[in-house]
């Protein structure tokens, strides 16, 4: 069912709200009415209006404040101006002002119908506009590059599930590319044409998650200056990608499973039901199960979102892709940085075979990323991987110099290499104590007797603060 596209009538003659408000009924429009200015902009505060018409000369406030303050609360909101003939200086100025265009009584509905009709149809486009600035922001389409078995039956559940309704759950290790099979289900289905819009559930605290989710009136918390759209409202017809929905507090869970069950929600602050017809396919690089277990998620909304569970395999155990996927990111970024890196030496592929690439293909992106801006040969080699993959945190022998005897090795740069060992050192330690402690920063802190602000820097320094493991009490 299509949301139901609202308008507010603002003019002090009855017989002109009666008319119109009788007319747009009977087309379908909700409508509201209001004799004064104050009226109308109280309907603006407590309900989400598509359209205002707006009379110019109202007994206790002029149109143009009036319109004014419309914008001020939520500048997508069209005004059509409804003025006497004889005052179009001031319909020209309420153009400049932000209405989308002006009528002159006495008019029919015929004519005020067409005028509608343009403004809704501009609201639409807007709503796409918003949606694909989304997109961009948050997400690229690509093709996904493999030679796995694993990954083909990945492929062929993708295929059969795609253009059915049901929820999907992906379990997969960061970097694994759940969000890329989210939106090939999505690319594959009968939606499409319509959005495909991700929300990261670890990226914001629950108050304001609810919101990016559901939207919020003006005034409905700090901060809170106009009105908001929630993504279940600009997603209506097409998908919901709900990104480490493991994560997700148990107050918002709630929340979540409602829409699913009754299709309908309300902003944060709003007394309205909006109705929405959303897919959802959610993803975790958590085990469900054992959060269910231990009651840090709902029972109920795990077997609402796990009716079709697809399990992505990580990089270690599907490394015929790696091939491929060097190949891949060589050609992306030669052309993104200006290079013409040809290949990576024997030496250096073997080394990156053997690393058991705990970050996946996101890991594999920035390491080839890094080698092709450091490396100043135009074949990537063994000096231009990075310390932890060459394995130089495992101890002073590197693996470069195994079988090497020492007269016949030429050492390198002791000041580097002594930075190297340290750095490399330092994140597998922190790797190796944020896993033992569940990624609990404070608890990890306090484990080997170092204040917080500084640990915290130390993971801001290897970039694991972006682990969405992390925790921050």
């Amino acid at each position: 069912m299509e949301l139901a596209r609202s308008i507010l009538i603002v003019d002090d003659e009855e017989n002109i709200r009666k008319y119109l408000g009788n007319s747009l009924a009977q087309d379908g429009f909700e409508v509201y009415s209001a004799q004064y200015g104050k009226e109308g902009l109280t309907h603006l505060t407590r309900k989400h209006i598509d359209l205002v018409l707006l009379d110019l000369n109202l007994p206790d406030i002029n149109g143009l404040e009036v319109l004014k303050e419309i914008k001020k609360m939520d500048v997508q909101t069209n005004v059509i101006i409804i003025t006497a003939y004889g005052d179009i200086s001031s319909a020209v100025e309420a153009i400049k002002l932000g209405a989308f265009d002006y009528l002159t009584k006495p008019f029919d509905y015929n004519e005020i119908k067409i005028v509608i009709e343009k403004a809704l149809k501009l609201i639409s486009l807007e709503n796409r506009i918003e949606v694909l600035e989304r997109q961009i922001d948050r997400y690229q389409y690509g093709e996904l590059i493999t030679r796995s078995r694993k990954f083909y039956d990945v492929l062929d559940l993708v295929n059969r599930i795609a253009d059915t309704t049901s929820t999907v759950m992906i379990y997969g290790e960061t970097g694994t590319g759940k969000e890329l099979v989210a939106a090939m289900i999505h690319k594959k289905s009968q939606r499409a044409k319509m959005s495909f819009i991700t929300v990261d559930c670890t990226a914001l605290p629950e108050n304001l998650l609810e919101s990016e989710l559901f939207g919020h009136e003006k005034g409905s918390f700090t901060g809170a200056i106009g009105l908001k759209r929630g993504l279940f409202e600009v997603a209506h017809k097409g998908t919901l990608f709900l990104d480490e929905i493991g994560d997700m507090e148990l107050k918002l869970q709630a929340k979540i499973l409602r829409v699913l069950e009754s299709k309908r929600f309300r902003r944060v602050g709003g007394e309205k039901y909006l109705e929405t017809d959303v897919r959802i396919i959610a993803a975790t690089n958590r085990d469900l199960k054992t959060l269910v277990e231990k009651e840090q998620f709902r029972r109920d909304l795990f077997y609402r979102l796990n009716v079709v569970p697809i399990y992505l395999p990580p990089l270690r155990e599907s490394k015929e892709d790696i091939f491929p996927l060097i190949d891949y990111f060589l050609q992306i970024f030669n052309k993104k940085i200006g290079r013409k890196i040809s290949q990576v030496s024997n030496e250096a592929l073997k080394y990156l075979i053997d690393y058991p690439w705990p970050g996946n293909i996101r890991e594999l992106k920035n390491v080839m990323e890094h080698m092709i801006i450091t490396s100043n040969t135009e074949i990537i080699n063994l000096e231009a991987l990075p310390a932890e993959i060459r394995g130089l945190g495992q101890g002073v022998v590197m693996p470069a110099y195994q079988g090497i005897p020492a007269e016949s090795q030429k050492l390198p740069d002791f000041r580097k290499t002594k930075k190297e060992l340290i750095e490399a050192f330092e994140k597998d330690y922190l790797n190796k104590l944020l896993g033992k402690t569940d990624w609990n920063i404070s608890k990890s802190a306090r484990e080997i007797h170092m204040h917080r602000s500084s640990f915290q820097r130390l993971l801001r320094k290897y970039k694991l603060s972006q682990n969405p493991f992390l925790k921050d009490s």
